[in-house]
């Protein structure tokens, strides 16, 4: 489920990519840090 939850995630950021460069820089930087809050979580 978390799995999930972190490719929506990233799949969310690379959206916002594609659509406004600028904001999908700082957007895709948010989604890899909550990613790396979620994996994080999983293993501790």
């Amino acid at each position: 489920m978390k799995a999930l939850f972190i490719s929506m995630v990233l799949t969310a950021g690379l959206a916002l990519w594609g659509t406004e460069p600028q904001a999908g820089v700082e957007s895709l930087m948010e989604a890899g840090r909550v990613a790396g809050e979620q994996v994080y979580n999983i293993f501790h």
